[in-house]
C-alpha cells in the first residue's frame, strides 16, 4: 500500500522549489556583501576610482552569475536534462507552454517585487535604528542634565549613517537591466513591473538619502567608470540570449513548426550575429559625449583663454 502524503506538505514544497531561485539569490547576495569588501581590502590599488573599478567587477562578476545562471539553465539547459512537463494554460490547445517557462516567469515576477520589498525593509530599519539612537541620546541627556535635547543641524547630520556609496544602487539597476533585456521575450510585463519598481524605488532611495543618510562630501568622477563596460556586457549578452530563447524554447519554433535542430542551430548564428551587428552599429551612432555636455566643455574651453590668455 503506498503511503499517503498530506495534501498541504505537498503543496507547501512545490512553493518553495517553484520559489527557489529566488530565495537562494537574495542568500547569496546577502552573503557576497559580506565577502566582497574583505577581498577588496586586500588589493593594493593607486586611487580610490580603481579601488571602485574592482568593486564593481568583483560584485558584476558574482551577482550576474546568481541572478542570470537560475534563469539560463530553467530556459535552455534543464529542458535537456531534466526535462518540462507541457502546460496549456487555457486548456484549448492554443497557449501551449511548459513547465520550466511558468517557472521563470514566476521567478522574473518575484524577484523584482521581493527587490522592491527589500529596499523598503531596509529604508524603515534606517528609519527605526536613527529613530532609537536619538531617543537613546535625548533621554541620557535629560537624565544627567548635561545639555539641550534639541540637536542643531550639524548635531543632527553627524548622528546619521554614513552614506554606503553609489556602487550598490547602480548594481541593482544594472542586475535588473539585464533581467528585463535577456528575459523580456519570456513575460513582456516584466517591463512594465521593472519600471514602477524603479519609479518607487527612485523615490524610496531619495526621501533615504536626505532624511537618513549623513550628507555625503562631494567627489569629482569622471564618468561611472567601469559601469560603461558593464551595460556593454549586458548589451550583447541580451542579444544572444532573447534570439535563443525565441528559437530553442518559445513556439513556434520550439515544437509547431516542426522545424529540424540543425536548422534551429544554423539560425541562430544567423540571427545572433545579425542582432550583435544592431547593437554594434546602435552604439556607434551614439556620441561618447552628449551635446549638452560638450556645450559646458566649449564654454569652459572659452572661459578658460578668456581668463588665462596665453598664460
Amino acid at each position: 500500500k503506498r503511503p499517503q502524503h498530506d495534501p498541504w506538505k505537498i503543496q507547501m514544497l512545490g512553493m518553495l522549489l517553484k520559489y527557489s531561485v529566488t530565495i537562494n539569490i537574495k542568500i547569496s547576495v546577502f552573503l557576497w556583501s559580506i565577502i566582497s569588501p574583505k577581498f577588496v581590502a586586500m588589493e593594493c590599488r593607486r586611487t580610490e576610482q580603481e579601488v571602485k573599478d574592482s568593486q564593481v567587477l568583483k560584485n558584476f562578476v558574482v551577482m550576474s552569475f546568481v541572478y542570470y545562471y537560475p534563469f539560463i539553465y530553467l530556459a535552455f539547459i534543464m529542458p535537456l536534462v531534466e526535462g518540462c512537463d507541457d502546460v496549456d494554460r487555457n486548456g484549448d490547445g492554443k497557449h501551449k507552454t511548459n513547465s520550466c517557462i511558468e517557472t521563470i516567469k514566476a521567478n522574473l515576477f518575484l524577484t523584482f517585487i521581493t527587490h522592491l520589498g527589500t529596499v523598503v525593509v531596509v529604508m524603515c530599519f534606517g528609519i527605526a535604528t536613527k529613530w532609537w539612537a536619538e531617543r537613546s541620546e535625548r533621554q541620557r541627556l535629560e537624565k544627567s542634565g548635561r545639555g539641550s535635547t534639541k540637536y542643531t543641524d550639524v548635531e543632527e547630520q553627524n548622528k546619521r549613517p554614513a552614506f554606503e556609496g553609489d556602487s550598490a544602487y547602480y548594481l541593482e539597476l544594472m542586475i535588473q537591466l539585464g533581467l528585463v533585456a535577456m528575459f523580456s521575450s519570456i513575460l513582456p510585463s516584466v517591463t512594465i513591473i521593472a519600471l514602477v519598481s524603479n519609479l518607487i524605488e527612485v523615490r524610496v532611495i531619495a526621501w533615504k538619502l536626505i532624511y537618513i543618510c549623513r550628507r555625503p562630501a562631494p567627489v569629482g568622477q569622471e564618468g561611472i567608470g567601469a559601469w560603461v563596460y558593464v551595460m556593454q556586457l549586458l548589451c550583447c549578452l541580451s542579444a544572444i540570449t532573447s534570439v535563443g530563447l525565441v528559437i530553442f524554447v518559445k513556439e513556434p519554433f520550439k515544437s509547431d513548426w516542426k522545424v529540424p535542430q540543425e536548422n534551429k542551430y544554423v539560425m541562430f548564428i544567423v540571427a545572433e550575429h545579425l542582432m550583435l551587428m544592431v547593437v554594434v552599429f546602435v552604439a556607434s551612432m551614439v556620441p561618447p559625449i552628449c551635446g549638452h555636455t560638450m556645450l559646458v566643455m566649449r564654454q569652459q574651453e572659452i572661459a578658460r583663454e578668456k581668463l588665462l590668455g596665453s598664460v
